[in-house]
């Protein structure tokens, strides 16, 4: 695995970083968000734009974006438009899902943007493209929100999503027991050893908490906690991830 650098944070070397999510629905709950991002001990920022009221208004949507840049200051932002196909809020057309991310990577400096692998792989091939070009860096996410693939699946999927050639690959999966949490981690660990790309990958709810707090163990690189806005089962708070990742690494 090699390392890769988010403005100036490196993923994939040391303990692995924290992220919050960012759920307003409008301009004034993103800011204010974006705020409670900057006081608290999160390494990185991901503004899940599918929460956002009016994905119509391009400009808003680009104003906003500028303004959680500039308050976020150091910290990265990871803009994340997620499918309702893929747990998010929106059903979103691959033409409009291409234009707003283009517009996005054009017009802000994003640091980047999360790409579905299931989406239609000319998409993907120009989101990669674009974003190289423009010094973004992309995660490629598949979500099993029903259950937890196979051991060999899991695998397959992360060399897949790698074989796209974007910066990072990020698989999360729905347990219902302990072996799908333990099959996760094997898995991750596994294709860690298969391909460069730094690796997230995660087991939802409850029953997957020790999966976002156990990565330096099994080679995941970053873990999603929150302030306040949970954008995913099974999270814990920065504090609380912040506390347990240092004890791990001691």
């Amino acid at each position: 695995m090699t390392p890769v650098s988010f403005k100036g944070l490196s993923l994939g070397s040391g303990i692995p970083k924290i992220c919050v999510p960012i759920t307003g629905a409008d301009s004034n709950t993103v800011i204010g968000q974006a705020g409670e991002a900057v006081s608290s001990a999160a390494d990185l920022a991901e503004w899940r734009l599918d929460y956002f009221n009016d994905l119509e208004d391009t400009a808003s949507i680009i104003s906003t974006a500028n303004r959680l840049i500039e308050i976020l200051g150091d910290l990265p932002l990871i803009i994340t438009l997620r499918d309702r196909a893929e747990g998010g809020k929106r059903q979103i057309a691959d033409a409009d899902y291409l234009n707003l991310y283009t517009q996005l990577v054009a017009r802000t400096e994003v640091t980047a943007i999360d790409v579905e692998w299931q989406r239609d792989p000319t998409i993907t091939a120009q989101l990669i493209t674009l974003t190289r070009a423009h010094q973004v860096r992309t995660i490629i996410s598949h979500h099993e929100f029903e259950h937890t693939p196979t051991k060999a699946v899991m695998v397959d999927q992360l060399t897949k999503m790698a074989q796209l050639n974007g910066d990072v690959v990020k698989l999360a999966v729905m347990p219902a027991s302990n072996e799908d949490v333990l099959n996760l981690m094997v898995s991750t660990h596994e294709a860690s050893q298969q391909f460069s790309q730094p690796i997230i990958t995660m087991a939802m709810g409850s029953l997957g908490a020790v999966t976002r707090v156990a990565g330096q163990t099994f080679n995941s690189v970053m873990t999603f906690a929150t302030t306040s806005n949970l954008s995913a089962p099974g999270q814990l708070t920065v504090d609380q991830t912040r506390q347990i990742l240092k004890i791990i690494a001691q």
